[in-house]
C-alpha cells in the first residue's frame, strides 16, 4: 500500500507539471542539451523509506512449564531518511545513458518482536535499526523522445551498499539485539521525468531498490538468541524519491 501511494503521488505531480508544459506556448530551454557534451555531472537530493522483508522461521520453543510458544518479528514503524548523491551521466546513444550516482543515505527501521503462546500474543520488545549507507548505484537510463521541455525516462540497474551502522555494539540493555550484514547488492528499477529549465535540467524520480542476499547476520546479543532464531531470512528494501540537478 505504501508503494502504491508513493507511486500515485509521484504520477499526479509529474502529470500536473506535464500538463502545464503542454497548455502554454513553449520556448525550448537549452535545445542542444541532449546532443552537446556526452559526459555531464550534477548532484541529487532525495527522501527514502527503508523497509525489511522478513521471513520468520516459525520455530516452536518449550518453556519451563512444558508449554510451546514461538517468536515472530515484523517491521511496524518506518521513518523517512535522506539521500545525497553526486551524478555522473554518460550518453551512449540518443536514448540510452549510463548513470553512476555515488553517495550517502541514512534512515531507520523498527522491528517488533512478538511472543505467541497458545492463548495470547505479546509484544516482547522493539529494536530500532539505524542504517547509514555508502552507496554506489550504477544504472541504465532509457529516455523517451523530448517533448517541449519534458522528457520521461525509465531506469534500471544495480547498487552496492555498505552500512556504516551495521556493527554497533550488541547490548540488550540498549535495545541492540541483532545485527545486519554490513554489505549487500541491490537491484533497482524506477522512472522519472526530466524538466529542461533555463539554466539547468531538473529531474524528479522514484526508484524501488531491493537487496539480493540475506541481510541478517548470525550475530546476536547475549540473551537475544530467541529473537535471532525467530528470523529465517531478511531482505533490505528502499523506496527513494530523488530530485536531480544537472
Amino acid at each position: 500500500m505504501k508503494k502504491l501511494v508513493l507511486i500515485a503521488l509521484f504520477s499526479l505531480i509529474s502529470g500536473s507539471l506535464l500538463l502545464a508544459q503542454i497548455k502554454r506556448p513553449v520556448i525550448l530551454n537549452d535545445p542542444d542539451y541532449d546532443v552537446s557534451k556526452p559526459l555531464k555531472f550534477g548532484f541529487s537530493l532525495g527522501l527514502n523509506v527503508m523497509d525489511l522483508d522478513i521471513r520468520n522461521s516459525n520455530k516452536l520453543e518449550i518453556d519451563e512449564d512444558g508449554k510451546t510458544f514461538q517468536y515472530f518479528s515484523e517491521v511496524t514503524h518506518i521513518n523517512p531518511g535522506l539521500n545525497v548523491n553526486a551524478i555522473c551521466d554518460l550518453r551512449l546513444t540518443e536514448n540510452f545513458h549510463v548513470r553512476f550516482l555515488p553517495g550517502y543515505s541514512f534512515g531507520q527501521r523498527n522491528i517488533d518482536f512478538f511472543r505467541v503462546d497458545s492463548d495470547k500474543t505479546t509484544l516482547e520488545t522493539t529494536m530500532n535499526i539505524e542504517s547509514s549507507f555508502i552507496e554506489l548505484p550504477l544504472g541504465i537510463k532509457y529516455q523517451s523522445q523530448r517533448f517541449n521541455n519534458v522528457r520521461p525516462y525509465l531506469l534500471f540497474g544495480g547498487n552496492y551498499r555498505t552500512d556504516l551502522a551495521a556493527y554497533k555494539r550488541l547490548k540488550v540493555e540498549k535495545g541492540v539485539l541483532i545485527r545486519l550484514e554490513k554489505s549487500d547488492f541491490y537491484y533497482e528499477i524506477g522512472f522519472g521525468v526530466d524538466f529542461f529549465l533555463t539554466y539547468f535540467k531538473f529531474s524528479t524520480e522514484i526508484k524501488w531498490s531491493s537487496g539480493i542476499f540475506n541481510a541478517i547476520s548470525n550475530d546476536f546479543a547475549e540473551g537475544a538468541e530467541n529473537y535471532r532464531n525467530a528470523i529465517d531470512h531478511m531482505r533490505s528494501q528502499l523506496i527513494i524519491i530523488s530530485f536531480h540537478f544537472e
